[in-house]
């Protein structure tokens, strides 16, 4: 993705090596962004406030304490988030629809679907399941992590990925077998 002496550079706040660290990873980024916020007209202002953080705290960056890409994807959720979160899209309660068994344990295949059966599913879900959906499945998030980052307990992280897991399975826009709630 970026290699050391540039991420270097932009430390010494050389202004091509911003634009060079920028080129590299805005791809990447833009997909994050992408995934947790759905108005396009919302991208742009979130690119711009992902990599103005990353650059203004890239001499916090440590190679030693992990990659690059794991560095830029954390700052591009909290950034998504706190965007939703300030637009309050972020409704952890959406009311289900008509009677739901509970679920217990159950796993999604996600190997089993392209990633336009995931992106039909993401763009349909409510934002506030979307959100743990994405940190839990996709980010690898525990729900100890969500809670933290989101404000909620654990448990209101369990529920509501239960409750996305459920929402996916009555909108029946694909037909999937079971994630584990960890």
């Amino acid at each position: 993705m970026i290699t050391q002496e540039i991420i270097e550079r932009c430390k010494c706040k050389e202004q091509r090596a911003f634009k060079e660290c920028y080129e590299k990873c805005a791809p990447y980024v833009y997909t994050i962004i992408k995934s947790y916020i759905y108005e396009p007209e919302f991208r742009k202002d979130a690119m711009q406030e992902v990599f103005a953080q990353i650059f203004l705290y890239i001499n916090k960056y440590d190679s030693k304490k992990g990659a690059f890409k794991s560095y830029i994807s954390k700052i591009a959720i909290n950034q998504c988030i706190a965007i939703l979160r300030k637009r309050k899209t972020i409704n952890l309660f959406v009311p289900l629809e008509e009677n739901h068994q509970a679920i217990g344990q159950a796993d999604i295949n996600l190997d089993r679907l392209t990633k336009k059966d995931i992106e039909k599913i993401l763009e349909k879900m409510p934002d506030g399941y979307r959100t743990i959906f994405l940190l839990f499945v996709i980010d690898d998030y525990k729900h100890k992590e969500i809670a933290e980052l989101l404000n909620i307990t654990a448990e209101t992280s369990r529920s509501q990925l239960s409750r996305a897991i459920r929402w996916i399975k009555t909108k029946q826009l694909v037909n999937l077998k079971t994630i584990t709630y960890g």
